[in-house]
């Protein structure tokens, strides 16, 4: 979603015109592409609001917009969303060279029906089962068969656990990212959803001696004939790990989607006589951390291993392993 400025005067030397486009290209990049899509569909929602209503919806007034809270609440949209929401109004506002109506609102009106519409709406934050190791290898036991198809699911769902992968980032790991040694597998991860500025992290994946990822990494990558270098010229390889199959499972040249990763959790759970409502793509990734701080591994590893910005969500993990350890009551009750 580009920013909506004043048009670039034509009387402007042709040069200096196409450097202001590139400045404003790069300002647009400031947003990430996801945030940029669900703000354009936030204004439009609102924009729609406004309309069957017959009130402007730029410049929007603050009472406007905390009644718009009041409905997206009364209709069942999460707290989180509805204040993203206000986020996108907030924004085309200030694009639009206008104050935003939380800077107009001098009684406050805005920001009391948020506070109000997150104590009278909370949810309790939805926790799926994690695939621990014991259920990860109930999952690879029902993908049978040396097939490509099954060499890359068992790949997808031993590496997304190995390396507690959010979906989109195991759907988006390229040969490029990989590199073999001789005690497991390095891998780079340009980019992920709290690395926005692209810096990039390196994380290790062990050999292993039960689930054995990196090895079932290098069952995929034979059935599907993909190579980190030119076997002829040893020169690097690029393309995406993991390809979507034809329906006769021959590899594509696409890259898996994270609903892909999704689906696979699902039914890789329901094959192994589990819930798979209780399971998601997350699954794989809290299935690292649980198992990890069950054997007390140290705090500070699970952070740079997780890539989590924070210790406290780690910690949580930690807490809750050892929720039983020299419990207060173990002497009386």
């Amino acid at each position: 979603m580009a920013r909506d400025l004043l048009p670039i005067s034509p009387q402007l030397p042709a040069d200096l015109r196409a450097e202001i486009e590139g400045a404003r290209d790069t300002l647009a990049a400031a947003k990430a592409a996801s945030t940029q899509k669900a703000y354009a569909s936030d204004w439009r929602r609102f924009c729609d609001f406004c309309d069957a209503r017959n009130v402007e919806a730029l410049p929007a007034h603050p009472d406007v917009v905390a009644l718009f809270v009041h409905v997206e609440a009364e209709a069942g949209i999460a707290p989180v969303t509805i204040g993203r929401r206000i986020a996108a109004i907030t924004h085309h506002h200030r694009d639009a060279g206008l104050a935003s109506p939380s800077a107009r609102d001098g009684a406050g009106v805005i920001a009391a029906m948020l506070a109000g519409v997150r104590r009278k709406y909370a949810r309790k934050k939805e926790q799926k089962s994690p695939v621990q190791a014991d259920v990860l290898k109930a999952m690879l036991g029902t993908i049978e068969g040396m097939g490509v198809r099954a060499r890359r699911d068992r790949a997808i769902l031993a590496l997304g656990m190995a390396g507690a992968f959010r979906r989109s980032e195991l759907a988006a790991l390229r040969l490029e990212d990989l590199k073999f040694t001789n005690t497991g597998l390095r891998i780079t991860i340009p980019k992920s959803k709290r690395d926005q500025e692209r810096q990039g992290q390196v994380i290790a994946i062990p050999e292993g001696r039960f689930i054995r990822p990196v090895n079932l990494l290098r069952h995929w990558l034979h059935a599907a004939d993909l190579h980190l270098a030119d076997p002829a010229t040893g020169k690097p390889r690029t393309g995406p790990v993991f390809l979507r199959l034809t329906r006769s499972d021959v590899p594509t040249t696409q890259a898996v989607t994270d609903k892909t990763v999704a689906r696979l959790v699902k039914t890789a759970a329901a094959a192994a006589d589990l819930d798979p409502a209780l399971y998601s793509a997350h699954s794989l990734r809290a299935g690292f951390l649980t198992e990890a701080a069950a054997r007390r591994a140290n705090l500070f590893k699970m952070k740079d291993h997780s890539r989590h910005k924070s210790l406290d969500t780690v910690a949580d993990y930690v807490r809750d392993a050892a929720l039983f350890d020299d419990h207060a009551g173990d002497g009386f009750l």
